[in-house]
């Protein structure tokens, strides 16, 4: 099947989400007709629609439409991309149960480890004005220090190829640049993210502008939270 007769796939997106960004640059990967859907979680809080909590009832991003299929987690979709439509790109989620065990080996490490304690970290100090946590704390640092262990003797985090595993966890790790927090302590994480913003040609187009966008809701909700406490 070539590009050109691909079905087009809609998605429903933030780009300020870790998950939409790392979605989006699987589209690219795969180089996708895909039909965007861009919307404004902060503001017009759209993914609250009645239209859209109808297609996904528990109304989160990144969400598609694939002729009729709805699927929303954006690891999923990583998956199903690929499974789907990226045979020519097969290395990105590899057929070999081994190879292919690495790959969900680190979505569920980001899922359940990484993302999480970037989440449990920061949201109570943007949405509620709270002081830093400690524990909550130590348990981001703990992650990165797992993330850079894992990338001591491979190029990438599951092996010597791109695979989804790294659009992933890019996506989480870049979405401390918006907190800003620093990674440069942990140096195979520093290297790999640096190595990746040079070597995917669409790193860009689809991280800055989310990244910027992020990190100034996050800046003006921490001052109106700090304000009503």
């Amino acid at each position: 099947m070539s590009w050109s007769e691909i079905p087009s796939v809609e998605l429903y997106y933030a780009e300020e989400s870790a998950g939409c960004r790392a979605v989006l640059m699987c589209i690219e990967e795969l180089g996708l007709n895909v039909e965007l859907h861009k919307m404004d979680i902060y503001q017009k809080f759209e993914q609250r629609k009645p239209w859209f909590m109808k297609m996904n009832p528990q109304h989160t991003v990144p969400t598609i439409n694939d002729e009729g299929f709805i699927l929303w987690e954006s690891r999923a979709i990583l998956q199903y991309l690929v499974n789907k439509y990226g045979e020519e790109k097969s290395y990105l989620y590899p057929h070999d149960p081994q190879e292919r065990a690495q790959v969900d080996r680190i979505l569920f490490f980001d899922l359940g480890c990484l993302s999480k304690s970037i989440v449990d970290f920061f949201n109570p100090q943007v949405l509620a004005g709270e002081d830093a946590d400690e524990r909550k704390g130590n348990a981001l640092k703990q992650a990165l220090e797992y993330l850079d262990q894992f990338l001591e003797e491979s190029r990438y985090l599951a092996g010597d190829k791109l695979t989804i595993a790294d659009l992933s966890v890019l996506g989480s790790i870049t979405h401390l640049e918006s907190m800003e927090f620093r990674i440069k302590s942990y140096g195979n994480v520093y290297k790999w993210v640096e190595r990746l913003k040079l070597e995917l040609p669409y790193y860009e187009k689809c991280n800055s502008d989310g990244i910027k966008k992020h990190r100034d809701w996050a800046k003006n909700q921490r001052k109106t939270s700090r304000t009503l406490k």
